[in-house]
């Protein structure tokens, strides 16, 4: 009796054990192996620095992203990925226009994991570079004032993607659609806002350079996109 119930059990684990790597092996291209995404990154900028280029605290960007699987077991894959985060914005300080222009790029590794084979969660952690041009309109030199910083940070943040379109079967190559959604927090470095004329502006030699503090564009963020995998 008792070898009859063990061999009983040891059967259902077999058949579980079976079910589920036949169950992961399913999963084929629903793993995305190659992906670009397209898609809008909203940021809280808390800094008081921020202030003079806008009259909220959001920052407002397009986002460009593209992935790649490095290592895939089961349900557990391993990509790199990558997004340029591009967004402009312009406000009034001492009485002049102001535009601040953003390009932000993070480049890393994500952790992903399907919950079902149409849905995964992720993470990650990526290294983030920034370059910001801030300028000034000053009526009184009639010339743009500007100054261009390099920042450096880390973008953490978690999300989930769910596959839109696509053919059941994994074993399927033909392009599949993702709905993609993630938050985090985004660290940048603080930069200095010394604007000054630049040589070749034609501004008077003596047009005296106008300080606006510091700006940090650190702050938690929420990135919305639609992607196509391979």
């Amino acid at each position: 009796m008792i070898c009859r119930k063990l061999q009983a059990v040891l059967g259902a684990c077999a058949l579980s054990l079976t079910s589920a790597l036949v169950h992961a092996e399913s999963l084929g291209s629903h793993q995305p192996h190659l992906e670009a995404s397209l898609g809008a990154r909203v940021s809280k900028v808390a800094d008081a620095g921020y202030d003079p280029f806008a009259n909220s605290d959001e920052l407002a960007q397009v986002s460009l992203g593209l992935g790649g699987t490095l290592f895939a077991h089961d349900r557990f894959s391993l990509a790199a990925v990558g997004f340029w985060d591009y967004g402009t914005h312009t406000g009034e300080a001492r009485g002049a226009q102001t535009s601040l222009v953003v390009h932000r790029l993070s480049v890393g590794p994500e952790l992903r994991y399907h919950l079902i084979t149409p849905l995964y969660v992720f993470v990650h952690a990526l290294p983030a570079f920034a370059h910001s041009e801030a300028s000034l309109d000053d009526g009184v030199a009639a010339a743009t004032l500007s100054a261009e910083h390099w920042s450096y940070g880390l973008d953490g943040a978690a999300g989930a993607a769910f596959e839109v379109y696509g053919k059941p079967s994994g074993q399927s190559w033909r392009p599949r659609l993702w709905v993609i959604a993630e938050g985090g927090y985004g660290y940048l470095g603080t930069t200095r806002l010394s604007l000054k004329a630049k040589a070749d502006s034609g501004a008077p030699e003596r047009t005296a350079p106008v300080d606006l503090g510091s700006l940090s564009l650190a702050g938690p963020y929420l990135r919305v996109s639609a992607a196509v995998s391979f």
